[in-house]
């Protein structure tokens, strides 16, 4: 959780990283931008039958919509802030970002983590996997390396 009283999450509490940077969530403020007919801007398509989704809002974020633009920057500054308090718990020397939304993220995240960070994480690495499920690949690992090290 990142905020007391932010947006509620799919998993009833509010304010919760999910709740602003997730797919879903920026869906969800994909189309409430565009219910107010405030998400389409010029060099932008969108069919009628066409369901919206969080690519539409990145795309009307690229092609200068200032709206969409905002919606990402909190989006970036909610995983921003959660990150920042992972740094302050464990101290990892590398933060990786993966999925589709990370490199609407990384240069955000980075700023935060600048802002608010304690000195001693600020220069932290901050990465975009190129990976295509980095999170099984990384499961995967720590089951290999705990069997591989295992005494009987």
């Amino acid at each position: 959780m990142v905020s007391f009283d932010g947006p509620e999450c799919m998993c009833g509490s509010h304010g919760c990283i999910e709740a602003y940077a997730s797919g879903i969530s920026l869906q969800r403020e994909a189309k409430k931008l565009h219910d107010e007919d405030s998400l389409v801007v010029e060099g932008m398509f969108l069919k009628n039958d066409e369901s919206v989704t969080a690519i539409h809002l990145i795309q009307a974020a690229k092609l200068g919509n200032n709206k969409a633009s905002d919606i990402l920057k909190t989006a970036g500054t909610a995983l921003g802030i959660g990150i920042v308090n992972i740094l302050h718990t464990i101290n990892p020397s590398l933060i990786i970002l993966s999925g589709v939304l990370a490199n609407q993220y990384i240069n955000v995240v980075k700023e935060v983590i600048r802002q608010r960070g304690l000195a001693s994480v600020q220069n932290v690495d901050v990465v975009v996997s190129n990976l295509s499920d980095p999170a099984l690949l990384g499961a995967a690992s720590m089951v290999l390396d705990y069997t591989t090290r295992r005494t009987y």
